[in-house]
Protein backbone atom coordinates (compact mmCIF):
# COMPACT_ATOMS: atom_id res chain seq x y z
CA UNK A 1 0.00 0.00 0.00
CA UNK A 2 1.43 3.23 -1.13
CA UNK A 3 1.33 6.00 1.73
CA UNK A 4 2.28 9.94 1.34
CA UNK A 5 2.42 12.06 4.73
CA UNK A 6 2.05 15.52 4.70
CA UNK A 7 1.49 18.88 6.87
CA UNK A 8 0.00 22.22 5.99
CA UNK A 9 -1.89 25.21 7.61
CA UNK A 10 -5.45 25.79 6.44
CA UNK A 11 -7.53 28.51 8.44
CA UNK A 12 -8.48 28.26 12.02
CA UNK A 13 -7.00 24.52 11.39
CA UNK A 14 -3.70 22.23 10.64
CA UNK A 15 -4.32 19.22 8.38
CA UNK A 16 -1.75 16.24 8.81
CA UNK A 17 -2.54 13.74 6.08
CA UNK A 18 -1.70 10.22 4.38
CA UNK A 19 -3.34 8.76 1.64
CA UNK A 20 -3.00 5.46 0.13
CA UNK A 21 -3.95 3.48 -2.45
CA UNK A 22 -5.34 -0.27 -2.19
CA UNK A 23 -3.36 -3.83 -2.99
CA UNK A 24 0.07 -1.99 -4.02
CA UNK A 25 -1.14 0.17 -6.64
CA UNK A 26 0.72 2.86 -8.04
CA UNK A 27 -0.75 6.09 -6.57
CA UNK A 28 -0.61 9.51 -8.75
CA UNK A 29 2.08 11.45 -7.53
CA UNK A 30 0.21 14.90 -8.00
CA UNK A 31 -3.05 13.27 -6.21
CA UNK A 32 -1.83 14.60 -2.84
CA UNK A 33 -0.44 17.82 -4.39
CA UNK A 34 -4.10 18.59 -5.53
CA UNK A 35 -6.00 17.01 -2.28
CA UNK A 36 -3.95 19.59 -0.32
CA UNK A 37 -4.87 22.45 -2.79
CA UNK A 38 -8.09 21.20 -2.89
CA UNK A 39 -8.28 21.39 1.05
CA UNK A 40 -6.65 24.58 1.16
CA UNK A 41 -9.22 26.07 -1.93
CA UNK A 42 -11.79 24.93 1.24
CA UNK A 43 -10.44 27.16 3.73
CA UNK A 44 -12.89 29.44 3.92
CA UNK A 45 -15.63 27.33 4.19
CA UNK A 46 -13.99 25.28 7.25
CA UNK A 47 -13.71 28.19 8.85
CA UNK A 48 -17.48 29.16 8.54
CA UNK A 49 -18.10 25.57 9.80
CA UNK A 50 -16.02 26.32 12.94
CA UNK A 51 -17.46 30.02 13.26
CA UNK A 52 -20.43 28.76 13.62
CA UNK A 53 -20.03 26.39 16.13
CA UNK A 54 -17.93 28.96 18.33
CA UNK A 55 -21.70 30.92 18.31
CA UNK A 56 -22.99 28.02 19.67
CA UNK A 57 -19.96 27.31 21.90
CA UNK A 58 -17.10 29.44 22.28
CA UNK A 59 -15.20 26.46 23.97
CA UNK A 60 -15.20 24.43 20.48
CA UNK A 61 -11.83 23.44 20.03
CA UNK A 62 -9.54 20.78 19.33
CA UNK A 63 -8.36 17.77 16.82
CA UNK A 64 -10.94 16.22 13.93
CA UNK A 65 -10.05 13.25 11.79
CA UNK A 66 -11.29 12.55 8.88
CA UNK A 67 -11.36 9.63 6.60
CA UNK A 68 -12.41 10.08 2.89
CA UNK A 69 -12.45 7.72 -0.08
CA UNK A 70 -11.45 9.21 -3.28
CA UNK A 71 -12.62 7.85 -6.61
CA UNK A 72 -9.94 6.59 -9.39
CA UNK A 73 -12.11 8.92 -12.22
CA UNK A 74 -12.89 11.52 -11.90
CA UNK A 75 -11.24 12.16 -8.61
CA UNK A 76 -14.41 13.07 -6.65
CA UNK A 77 -14.51 13.06 -2.64
CA UNK A 78 -17.45 9.98 -3.15
CA UNK A 79 -17.27 9.00 0.96
CA UNK A 80 -16.46 11.45 3.72
CA UNK A 81 -16.92 11.06 7.29
CA UNK A 82 -15.96 11.92 11.06
CA UNK A 83 -13.29 9.73 12.81
CA UNK A 84 -12.25 10.40 16.45
CA UNK A 85 -12.19 13.89 17.77
CA UNK A 86 -12.96 15.87 21.44
CA UNK A 87 -15.44 18.54 19.24
CA UNK A 88 -19.44 17.31 20.33
CA UNK A 89 -20.68 19.92 17.76
CA UNK A 90 -22.63 17.42 15.79
CA UNK A 91 -23.93 20.44 13.33
CA UNK A 92 -20.32 21.31 13.19
CA UNK A 93 -19.47 17.82 12.07
CA UNK A 94 -21.98 17.67 9.21
CA UNK A 95 -20.55 21.13 7.81
CA UNK A 96 -17.28 19.96 7.79
CA UNK A 97 -18.24 16.68 6.00
CA UNK A 98 -20.49 18.61 3.62
CA UNK A 99 -17.26 20.62 2.53
CA UNK A 100 -15.08 17.74 1.75
CA UNK A 101 -17.64 15.99 -0.04
CA UNK A 102 -17.52 19.35 -2.09
CA UNK A 103 -13.61 18.04 -3.27
CA UNK A 104 -13.33 16.77 -6.60
CA UNK A 105 -9.54 16.90 -8.07
CA UNK A 106 -8.67 18.04 -11.39
CA UNK A 107 -6.43 15.14 -12.26
CA UNK A 108 -7.99 11.63 -11.43
CA UNK A 109 -5.56 9.34 -9.21
CA UNK A 110 -6.06 6.49 -11.37
CA UNK A 111 -7.15 4.14 -8.65
CA UNK A 112 -9.60 4.48 -5.49
CA UNK A 113 -7.86 6.80 -2.98
CA UNK A 114 -8.59 6.42 1.34
CA UNK A 115 -7.31 9.67 2.82
CA UNK A 116 -6.79 10.46 6.36
CA UNK A 117 -6.62 13.66 7.68
CA UNK A 118 -6.58 15.72 11.22
CA UNK A 119 -8.00 19.00 11.48
CA UNK A 120 -7.35 21.10 14.66
CA UNK A 121 -9.68 23.69 15.29
CA UNK A 122 -8.30 26.78 17.98
CA UNK A 123 -8.13 29.94 18.62
CA UNK A 124 -4.98 31.60 16.41
CA UNK A 125 -2.29 33.09 18.83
Amino acid sequence: MKTINSVFAIALCVILGSLAAGCGAKLNENTEKQLKSALEAQREAFKVCYEQALERDRNTQGPMSLVLDINKDPGAVTKAKVGMTTIQDDQMKKCVVKVVKEIKLPEPPGVPVEGHYSLAFGFEQ
